[in-house]
């Protein structure tokens, strides 16, 4: 069973200092699942964590969305009669499954620049491929440049390449960045996402020593 932890750092230009990168760096380590999370289901296990630096403050992605929600619907009581409401319900029951941990199929993953698939029985290719949404643009060799129907078919110059093969009882690591630009100025994210194949999912299954690592950092100016 494939199980994944994507963490997410998204960070501004006047937090491009040693102290916050030192603080940032206490975010990426891989964490345990929660107890009250249900390990029983099919497909693959994924959990995301998603944090925003402001300064020496760090926020996670639910610290964020209760904020949010707290200021827009302060003193208001869900009635769900409500058809925004309950549209925000459904986004926030959605998030907060990703957040605790949750079975879903391959296609239903949407993790940025990785494509999974899987390779024989008990075995699973990780693909890394520039998103080509931010900076540095990452170019070299593209696996589907010749694979028609393919998402970069006949694409040259795009780095689009395997990461590593897990095989069951084996686990990788990727890390990879990127920089932004808009109206309000220059913006980062990071991104370490840790992959386990075993046989049974344990609550600590992302807490080990990593037999793969795939490195994507770039020098973020």
């Amino acid at each position: 069973m494939l199980a994944i932890l994507m963490i997410e750092m998204k960070w501004y230009k006047k937090d491009r200092t040693p102290a916050g990168a030192v603080l940032r760096q206490q975010y990426y380590i891989p964490r345990k699942i929660d107890k009250h999370v249900s390990l029983s289901g099919t497909g693959i296990f994924y959990k995301q964590c998603r944090y925003y630096q402001n300064g020496q403050i760090v926020l996670s992605n639910e610290d964020i969305a209760q904020e949010t929600v707290y200021k827009k619907h302060r003193g208001k009581a869900f009635t769900g009669s409500d058809e925004k409401q309950m549209r925000l319900a459904m986004l926030g029951a959605k998030r907060r499954k990703k957040e605790q941990g949750f079975f879903y199929t391959i296609d239903q993953l949407n993790i940025p620049c990785l494509a999974i698939s899987e390779e024989g029985k008990n075995s699973y290719r990780i693909k890394w491929y520039d998103s080509m949404e931010g900076k540095p643009r990452r170019r070299g060799g593209n696996e589907d440049f010749g694979k028609k129907g393919t998402q970069f078919a006949g694409q040259p110059n795009l780095l689009n390449e395997t990461a590593f093969i897990l095989n069951e009882g084996q686990s990788g690591l990727l890390k990879y960045n990127y920089r932004y630009s808009y109206y309000e100025g220059q913006w980062y994210k990071c991104y370490y996402v840790y992959l386990v194949n075993e046989k049974k999912l344990t609550y600590d299954i992302f807490l080990r020593t990593y037999d793969y690592e795939y490195n994507q950092l770039a020098d973020l100016f």
